[in-house]
């Protein structure tokens, strides 16, 4: 069953500023919360799918830093084009953005770190018959704290959410850089 140490770190991660909460608080920021709403499904959607993954490749993948690198990598080459495309897109709200946003949360919750940790760390290996119950109550949880981080983006000043794009392509470089830095030095 889950244990309350792992919702309790599990929360902690999904509050801890990062590349999927950046995007969700931009989400937030540009459409506002009843249209970003549905952001958070996105990042569960990723988190579903990812977690899956690292949990079937935690015992290949856990003592082979060649792969952890490679990860990394892939992560941070994401996060660098979601970077420069944010970096360029003008301030909107309508209809397109928020289906261009519901695949950014996706695809950048696809490749983010925090699903390897949840995926070969956090669920433990000796309980493979509840996997799927760890990966949907993690799920569940990235969904509350999706909502917290739209409701955060919305609440910005309507000064600072203008710029939210730039502010959040900052970010997302930043990452960017932490993934290749870790990446080269393991």
């Amino acid at each position: 069953m889950v244990t309350l140490s792992f919702v309790l770190s599990s929360i902690l991660i999904l509050v801890t500023p990062g590349p999927t909460n950046t995007v969700l608080a931009t989400c937030g920021a540009s459409l506002g919360v009843r249209r970003a709403a549905i952001m958070p499904l996105a990042e569960a959607m990723g988190y579903i799918l990812a977690i899956s993954v690292f949990v079937a490749v935690a015992d290949a993948v856990r003592g082979n830093a060649l792969a952890f690198a490679a990860m990394k990598l892939l992560a941070a080459s994401w996060l660098l084009y979601s970077a420069v495309r944010l970096w360029g897109m003008p301030f909107r709200s309508d209809a397109r953005s928020a289906r261009e946003s519901f695949l950014r949360v996706f695809l950048t919750t696809l490749v983010n770190p925090k699903a390897m940790l949840v995926g070969t760390v956090l669920i433990p290996a000796a309980a493979p018959i509840h996997t799927s119950l760890w990966i949907a109550v993690y799920a569940g949880l990235s969904t509350l704290a999706g909502l917290g981080w739209v409701v955060f983006g919305a609440c910005l000043p309507l000064g600072v959410r203008q710029h939210s794009y730039k502010l959040a392509s900052l970010v997302l470089g930043g990452f960017s850089m932490a993934a290749v830095a870790s990446a080269l030095s393991s």
